[in-house]
């Protein structure tokens, strides 16, 4: 099948000199196409904009792109261009052997590192997958007119190689524009761009299959958590049943609100082990501008109503104006956990928490810090650092709790560039309660 517009014959002016395009343009062009689309994610988005670039940037009417299936060892065609749209789902079907490669490109065609060059009159393509790549068929049976003079059986490889040395897949010339072999200056230029192009795929590999793992234990996480909590849902509702039948001995009656507690909690590690997956798995681009005024009255709120048993007031320092920021839906969560620590380790029958949002300007950057400062039994200075790692629990200050918490706080702090920390709410003084501070980048207004 020939693509129509390519039917007329274009008879290439034959040269006086073997001319080639300025280098400086064509590496200019490698590191500003180079440093574009080394940060695409999906694997073939990716593989087509390299092949449509390279086409671009060197003249190259036909282009393509072979890469090794893991599964199987075949180079399948994975990106083309210069094609009809026909030929080109044709030719994305075309799977090489390994064995096929090594005959194509002997050494005797090895022209420069990692490239070679096969001539028209070297080989014989054998299979109708072969002719899928030549752009005009009807010109097969014509001899050369000059020397370097483009040959519709020609072909050049850049064959890519992954960071161990295993041969990734091949970069491939199918005509260039000229109708001229491509010399060694345009072939060095090309080999350059491949071997980035290697990187660039190795890269959006790892961040598929991160995709893929990610979305696998998302599943196991939502499989595991829905059994959980109607299991405990069902444990929970016999001990309350248990609980509530006359003559209960009191002993009993407190072991059971125990192990009810337990339940409880072991539900509230589920939801915060799901919490976790989603803080740890957010990108840049779930961000968006957002009041942080009403992110922390949110979180206040929601720590209340998960503390029924306790007397609560959060005294809220507010000049009544927005404070803009860039995060998402998961940002109360933060102070959600620093609330409830607030509210859980205060002795006091009744909890006074202070709250507040100042501005800070540092190195020329503007910040919002939030306070949220406790009346609890305070921090050591040795473990101040500490409890913000994954399970360092805040058992380490006289409590229980999975050791999540405070983690899931700063993970999502530092997913939206900022920073959390704690203090002595009075300095110094580390019995007199915490100061915890949420430092996050100040953002302008939306429109």
């Amino acid at each position: 099948m020939v693509c129509p517009s390519c039917e007329q014959e274009m008879d290439p002016e034959t040269p006086s000199n073997n001319s080639e395009r300025p280098k400086s343009p064509a590496i200019a062009s490698i590191l500003d196409v180079t440093s574009d689309f080394m940060y695409v994610e999906n694997v073939d988005t990716l593989l087509q904009k390299i092949v449509k670039t390279v086409s671009d940037t060197f003249g190259l009417t036909a282009a393509s792109i072979g890469i090794r299936e893991k599964e199987t060892g075949l180079f399948a065609i994975r990106a083309a261009y210069g094609f009809a749209p026909e030929r080109e789902a044709e030719i994305r079907k075309v799977k090489y052997t390994q064995e096929r490669m090594e005959r194509d490109l002997r050494p005797e065609f090895l022209v420069m590192k990692n490239t070679y060059y096969v001539p028209a009159e070297a080989w014989e393509p054998d299979v109708y997958e072969d002719m899928l790549f030549v752009i005009h068929p009807e010109r097969m049976d014509r001899a050369r007119r000059f020397a370097n003079e483009w040959h519709e059986g020609d072909f050049v490889d850049f064959l890519m190689y992954d960071r161990h040395g295993d041969l990734l897949g091949y970069l491939e010339i199918d005509e260039p524009d000229d109708h001229k072999v491509p010399g060694d200056d345009t072939l060095r230029a090309i080999q350059i761009f491949s071997d980035l192009a290697a990187i660039a795929i190795q890269n959006a590999e790892l961040y598929d299959k991160s995709q893929i793992d990610q979305k696998k234990i998302q599943l196991l996480i939502d499989l595991i958590g829905h059994d959980v909590n109607n299991y405990a849902q069902a444990v929970s509702g016999f001990i309350q049943l248990a609980m509530s039948r006359k003559g209960v001995p009191e002993p009993s009656r407190k072991s059971m609100g125990k192990a009810l507690d337990q339940v409880w909690n072991l539900n509230r590690l589920v939801t915060s082990v799901k919490l976790y997956a989603m803080a740890d798995s957010q990108e840049d681009k779930d961000l968006t501008t957002m009041d942080l005024v009403e992110v922390v009255r949110e979180g206040a709120s929601a720590a209340e109503s998960y503390n029924p048993s306790k007397t609560v007031e959060v005294q809220f320092e507010d000049d009544r104006t927005p404070k803009f920021c860039r995060m998402n839906k998961l940002a109360k969560e933060i102070f959600v956990n620093l609330f409830s620590n607030a509210i859980k380790f205060d002795p006091h029958e009744e909890v006074v928490i202070k709250a507040k949002i100042e501005g800070l300007t540092e190195e020329g950057r503007e910040f919002w810090v939030v306070t949220v400062a406790d009346n609890g039994p305070g921090i050591d200075d040795s473990i101040k650092e500490k409890i913000f790692d994954r399970f360092t629990q805040a058992a380490s200050v006289g409590g229980g709790g999975s050791g999540l918490g405070l983690h899931i706080a700063k993970t999502l702090t530092t997913s939206y560039k900022g920073s959390i920390w704690v203090e002595d709410r009075i300095l110094g003084v580390p019995s007199e309660g915490s100061a915890f501070k949420v430092c996050v980048p100040k953002a302008a207004k939306p429109a």
